[in-house]
């Protein structure tokens, strides 16, 4: 009997060690030793995230008012349209907008943009439903370096700018409202800029 309390109040600890230590050292030895293989695939973001994204830090653009626009100190929406915005246009700079509201007290640090392919589209589909849209001709001077700098896209895609203009995402045409503000408002709340 005596000889059996000693191993059994040394087998305590052991366990007890394994059982705290086991979990952290099988981790480690996953993360140093497992490959890729049993690490997660995928992203819970919506959208495309851009490698090496390009910066649209191009300094200030004048618009067509007068006014100046810059891609720096705000989060900004661009979606890429023809400037006769037909029905599918006026969707999507409908829902672009309704994402931005959504956003509640943050809506302030984002700004929409619609960069048009074709010149300027109506003024009175833009100031009755978009009033505080920036409308940027891509013929004009700036608006061509725009498109070469969003690189490959789409009619109809929304990119994401961080605040010191940097293109980090892209959503294609036909992505959902829920799913752009979701990967937005996560943006907005691990950010501490814009």
């Amino acid at each position: 009997m005596s000889d059996n309390q000693p191993r059994s109040k040394l087998l305590i600890p052991v366990l007890l060690a394994l059982l705290f230590l086991g979990p952290f050292a099988t981790a480690m030895y996953l993360y140093f030793f497992g490959g890729d293989g049993w690490r997660p695939e995928g992203s819970v973001a919506h959208g495309i995230l851009i490698e090496n994204p390009p910066s649209l830090d191009i300094g200030s653009l004048v618009l067509p008012d007068g006014s100046n626009t810059r891609f720096t100190g705000k989060w900004s929406l661009l979606y890429v349209g023809s400037s006769n915005c037909a029905e599918a246009c006026q969707q999507a700079l409908y829902e672009v907008r309704q994402v931005r509201q959504a956003l509640g007290r943050d809506m302030s640090r984002v700004q929409r943009y619609f960069i048009t392919t074709g010149g300027m589209p109506e003024a009175q589909l833009i100031e009755g439903a978009h009033p505080d849209l920036i409308v940027i001709d891509a013929a004009v001077t700036g608006g061509g370096k725009i498109l070469a700098t969003l690189g490959e896209h789409r009619e109809a895609d929304v990119f994401v700018v961080d605040p010191l203009g940097n293109i980090m995402m892209r959503y294609p045409a036909g992505t959902t409202m829920k799913d752009m503000h979701k990967d937005l408002s996560l943006l907005l709340k691990a950010s501490t800029i814009g």
